[in-house]
């Protein structure tokens, strides 16, 4: 009876398509429990790359803050009303990680003994005060620049401001170095350790001179003098700072004559009369000696200033109070010649943290975001003669130009170039390549376009990016 019984297989088949379909439902249910984790999952990670930014933007700078504005996020918008442990870490370098912690209750796999699975999803973002943004905005305001020029630079550039306002960030700072042949650094600087002005002084002399006055004419001795007719002569063209206008020129004059009497003189006298000169000084800088005016930092090597020099309108350090940035945009004046090594040191000066500019200086300064915005609208005109900028070797401006360039870029300053309305291909292409890539030069030939070219630039600064 046991033989007959262990050799009967009618219910085997049962057996197996029981253990099978449990197999089947397991792995269906698995799959389903895995799909919606996912989608769990990424409702999680969600949550917490909007969190992390609200509180990286916030300005806290507290942990404790920062995990509370955290937490008020994911509670306002867990929907699903999910048991979420938000955790807040601060990292040395002020980075912001935010670690959301919760579990998926499954609807199979509970079935086979695991009812739940852990959830786990980490963002990362700089903290506003931790990534700072330095920005120069170095500007040609040479006499080129005159009218409508100028408008268009000063809307662009405002613009530029208000868009990047709207961070609402204590880290974005922001410089303005206005240049044309030389850069004013302001009166108020004078005391400075890293400048060497002369005392202003007054040249007052006594000059004589020995003459003998006429007491009349001698009219017995007149005689008729003719002169002949003068044609015309048509203008000259003349240039100031590249610019051309009209020049020179006389009208035609008829021929004529006049009568010529003989002066008489009276005896000898002596005049004299104080002559004054006024030597002051209007905030202009001038440059340092060899290898010095290619270096951004003082390092006790004083920069000299120019007594009765006239120059753009005073530079605007580094600051995060924008409406002053805009006060010294909307203050531009043109005048005077081109010489943008000038205008590229200073911009650079601004964003490093040694004298003579310190404004850079900051909690988390090395990890700053520098970048530097050269607008100019014409080739160098003027060039480096001793502590002067009134030389006229355009060769050797275009050569230290291209020298401050390489040395910016490579102090780990983001380069952007605009040529605004000329059409000199030198001065172009040195732009150009002083640009970080070829897509932070741009080449604006009219008002609109220099308007685009501000607004790309603005595009690109100032992304609050997530790191993880």
């Amino acid at each position: 009876m046991l033989a007959s019984f262990s050799k009967n297989i009618s219910g085997n088949m049962a057996v197996i398509f029981a253990v099978s379909l449990m197999m089947l439902i397991a792995v269906i249910g698995a799959a389903v429990d895995m799909s919606a984790m996912v989608k769990q999952r990424a409702g999680y990670q969600h949550m917490a790359d909007a969190s992390v930014l609200a509180a990286a933007r916030s300005g806290e700078t507290k942990r404790k803050k920062l995990q509370k504005i955290a937490n008020n996020f994911v509670n306002g918008n867990n929907f699903t009303g999910d048991d979420i442990d938000v955790k807040a870490h601060l990292s040395r370098e002020g980075r912001l990680q935010i670690t959301l912690e919760g579990s998926y209750d499954t609807a199979f796999m509970g079935l086979f003994g695991k009812p739940k699975i852990d959830i786990s999803v980490l963002a990362e973002a700089p903290l506003a005060a931790s990534e700072p943004v330095n920005i120069a905005l170095v500007l040609d305001s040479t006499f080129s620049m005159s009218g409508n020029k100028m408008t268009a630079l000063k809307a662009a550039a405002n613009k530029l401001v208000t868009s990047l306002e709207a961070a609402e960030s204590d880290a974005l700072k922001m410089s303005v170095i206005p240049f044309s042949q030389y850069v004013n650094v302001g009166l108020a600087n004078r005391i400075s350790p890293w400048l060497d002005v002369p005392d202003d002084y007054q040249d007052r002399s006594q000059v004589c001179r020995n003459y003998r006055p006429v007491i009349g004419r001698d009219n017995s001795k007149c005689r008729t003098v003719k002169y002949p007719a003068r044609p015309a002569s048509p203008p000259k063209t003349c240039y100031n700072d590249g610019v051309p206008y009209s020049c020179g020129g006389r009208r035609a004059r008829p021929a004529g004559s006049y009568q010529s009497c003989p002066k008489i003189y009276g005896p000898p006298e002596q005049r004299c009369r104080i002559r004054t000169k006024n030597y002051k000084w209007n905030g202009c800088v001038g440059s340092r000696n060899e290898p010095w005016n290619k270096r951004a930092n003082y390092a006790n090597i004083k920069i000299p200033g120019l007594l009765n020099i006239s120059c753009s309108t005073q530079i605007r350090p580094l600051t995060n109070k924008l409406s002053d940035v805009k006060n010294t945009i909307n203050a531009l004046n043109a005048n005077g010649a081109t010489y943008m090594p000038a205008g590229l040191l200073w911009g650079w000066r601004s964003l490093t943290r040694q004298q003579p500019l310190v404004e850079a200086k900051a909690k988390y300064s090395r990890n700053t975001r520098n970048a530097l915005i050269l607008m100019t609208d014409g080739a160098n005109t003027k060039s480096k003669n001793g502590k002067t900028h009134n030389g006229s070797d355009a060769l050797s401006a275009n050569d230290l130009t291209k020298t401050l360039c390489r040395k910016i870029k490579a102090d780990n300053v983001e380069v952007y170039t605009i040529a605004y309305a000329f059409g000199d291909i030198t001065a172009k292409n040195i732009l150009r390549n002083c640009a970080s890539d070829a897509g932070k030069f741009f080449d604006a030939r009219n008002s609109a376009e220099l308007q685009k070219a501000f607004d790309s630039i603005g595009n690109n600064l100032l992304k609050l990016r997530l790191t993880q």
